[in-house]
C-alpha cells in the first residue's frame, strides 16, 4: 500500500513539473513571421464589386496562431468609403466599414488615405479615430478593426462589433488568406498600396506529447519493478531467517533497540 501510495506522489510530482515544462515549452517555441504583400491597383470608385488579393503562407512547423496584427496601406481616395475584410478558413474580420459613418455623418470621414496596423488588442476603434487624431495626412498608427459586419451602406458607429480579429486565434496558419478592399461611394478613386500579417504561432505539439507520455510509462514501470523487488527480498529474508516465523501463534521477539 505504502508503495502504491509513492507511485501515486511521484507520477502526480511528474506530471505537474511536465506541465510546467509544457507551458514553459510553449511560451520559448513562440515565433512571428512578417508577410508584406505588394497590390499597387486602383479601387474601383463608388462599386460594392471591389478588388480582393489572396496569398498563400506555408509554415509546415506551425500549427496555431496565438496573435495577429494586419497592416493595410491606401493612398487617396475618400476615408469614409472604404470597405475591407480579411478572411482564411474560418476566420473573419471586417477591418474598415466607412470610417467615421455616424447617424450624424453618413458619409464618414473625409481623409485621404491611410497605413494602418490592426492589432488584437483592446486599443481605439478605426471606425472612430476621428475621436482621437486629426490626421494632416493619411491616417497612420495601430488601431482595433472596425468590426462591424454590417452592410456598408447602413453601417453606423453604434453597430456591434462581431467582426475581430480573435477570430483567428487557434486556426492553422497555413493556407490562403484573402483581403478584400471597395470603395462603396463615389467622388475620389484610392488606390490600394501593399497589405500584410504579422502572425504568431506555435509549432505543432507532437515530440511534446510523446515526452509526456514517454515519461510517466518509464515512472509506472519503474515502480512496478521496484514493488517486485521489495517483495522478493522480504521472501528471501524471511526463509534465512526461520526464527521469524512463528508457528506457535505467537508474536515473534522484536529486535532490541537502545533508540
Amino acid at each position: 500500500m505504502r508503495h502504491a501510495s509513492r507511485s501515486v506522489f511521484v507520477l502526480r510530482l511528474f506530471i505537474t513539473a511536465a506541465l510546467f515544462c509544457a507551458s514553459a515549452f510553449r511560451l520559448g517555441a513562440l515565433t512571428t513571421v512578417t508577410n508584406l504583400f505588394s497590390v499597387n491597383l486602383a479601387i474601383p470608385d463608388g462599386s460594392l464589386s471591389g478588388i480582393s488579393d489572396t496569398r498563400t503562407v506555408s509554415l509546415p512547423d506551425y500549427t496555431s496562431i496565438t496573435n495577429l496584427q494586419v497592416r493595410l496601406a491606401i493612398s487617396g481616395g475618400f476615408n469614409g468609403d472604404f470597405y475591407a475584410y480579411l478572411t482564411h478558413g474560418a476566420g473573419f474580420s471586417v477591418l474598415l466599414n466607412r470610417p467615421g459613418r455616424t447617424v450624424a455623418n453618413p458619409i464618414g470621414y473625409g481623409d485621404s488615405g491611410l497605413d494602418v496596423t490592426f492589432v488584437n488588442q483592446p486599443t481605439n476603434d478605426v471606425h472612430r479615430y476621428g475621436d482621437f487624431v486629426m490626421p494632416s495626412g493619411p491616417l497612420t498608427g495601430a488601431w482595433s478593426p472596425d468590426g462591424r459586419a454590417v452592410h456598408p451602406a447602413l453601417v453606423l458607429d453604434t453597430d456591434p462589433r462581431t467582426a475581430l480579429l480573435n477570430s483567428f486565434s487557434g486556426l492553422d496558419p497555413n493556407g490562403d488568406w484573402t483581403l478584400f478592399v471597395a470603395d462603396v461611394d463615389s467622388g475620389a478613386q484610392g488606390t490600394w498600396l501593399t497589405w500584410g500579417i504579422e502572425l504568431t504561432v506555435v509549432p505543432e505539439p507532437g515530440s511534446l506529447a510523446l515526452f509526456l507520455t514517454g515519461g510517466m510509462a518509464v515512472i509506472l514501470v519503474s515502480n512496478a519493478r521496484r514493488r517486485r523487488s521489495n517483495l522478493n527480498e522480504n521472501v528471501i529474508f524471511l526463509c534465512k531467517c526461520p526464527h521469524y516465523l512463528n508457528f506457535s501463534g505467537r508474536e515473534p521477539a522484536r529486535p532490541f533497540r537502545t533508540s
